[in-house]
């Protein structure tokens, strides 16, 4: 099946120094949300559980404005239902609030009237709780991929303006064959802004998460300096609050899924902190501009994917 879309030029942000200027993004979900954890955190027993999501945000809003940093800030519709001061606090301190959808279902998982109510109900949620629109959105483990490409024509008619949904890179991502540069997905408005991936160890792994957690400071900072001295490109960037929080409640897990749950946690916010100090960071908005608020000016190329 052949998927068309066309390449987006944008204009490099920087800042006041010259500095490129990366996407700083967290995706707001609690730690039994995590899909490592699915089989051991099943969605009945969630209402029973500990919810820690409210303090680990907290703590890293405190981090962001320890270190003059704005953000993107994807938070599920559940979260924003039980916390909505937490929104308006996220908001109010200068950062950007968009969706990752209601439940963390995949979007891959979905068939496109569920899809549509469920990114609908979130984005309401968010705007309901901060008066702000929202523009964004996230699918949950970058789960839009070739075969629910419809996913992108749903979010538009939702009356989002971009999407980071795919990484070339990501366990659940879409391959090589998409672009790793912001694209239009199909023949409307919508951008889609993939996670960034870098060449470690011969594999193209995201900016990001447990990839982050796993790879030495060194090799993340190369590869960051690597974007920005090959392709004039941002990185961008993104974590859980529940990477910050080594005293989350521990399921009986294998040890392959413990170590990719859990690998270098207590190390992750420090690492945030040093990465916040080594680039610039800022939120979609202030890095892409008015391509996702739907005045794109520029496009470069248009290819097919035969995928």
């Amino acid at each position: 099946m052949e998927h068309q879309y066309q390449t987006v030029g944008i204009p490099t942000a920087r800042d006041t120094d010259g500095n490129i200027l990366n996407v700083m993004s967290i995706d707001v979900e609690d730690y039994y949300h995590a899909h490592a954890l699915e089989n051991y955190f099943t969605r009945d027993t969630w209402p029973g559980l500990e919810k820690r999501v409210k303090d680990n945000t907290l703590r890293i809003l405190d981090l962001m404005d320890e270190h003059e940093t704005k953000a993107t800030f994807f938070v599920l519709g559940s979260v924003a239902a039980d916390y909505p001061a937490l929104m308006r606090d996220i908001v109010e301190r200068g950062h950007e609030l968009a969706s990752h959808g209601m439940e963390h279902y995949r979007a891959s998982d979905q068939d496109p009237a569920t899809f549509l109510s469920d990114v609908t109900q979130s984005k309401d949620l968010l705007e309901n709780a901060t008066g702000k629109r929202v523009h964004g959105y996230r699918a949950a483990s970058f789960s839009i991929k070739t075969g629910n490409w419809w996913a992108f024509d749903v979010l538009e008619q939702a009356g989002y303006t971009y999407s980071s949904s795919t990484s070339a890179g990501h366990r659940h991502g879409v391959g090589p064959a998409t672009p790793n540069v912001p694209f239009r997905p199909g023949s409307g408005s919508l951008i889609e802004i993939p996670i960034s991936t870098s060449r470690v160890l011969g594999r193209e792994l995201p900016t990001g998460g447990g990839y982050f957690r796993l790879v030495p400071q060194r090799l993340f900072r190369r590869s960051v300096e690597t974007l920005h001295t090959d392709r004039a490109a941002p990185a961008i960037f993104y974590f859980h609050p529940w990477e910050i929080d080594p005293g989350q409640p521990r399921a009986r897990v294998n040890l392959k899924t413990r170590f990719r749950h859990l690998v270098n946690i207590k190390r992750m916010e420090q690492k945030v902190a040093d990465t916040l100090d080594q680039f610039r960071w800022g939120r979609m908005t202030d890095v892409f501009g008015d391509a996702i608020l739907g005045n794109t000016r520029s496009t470069v190329g248009s290819e097919m994917a035969g995928i």
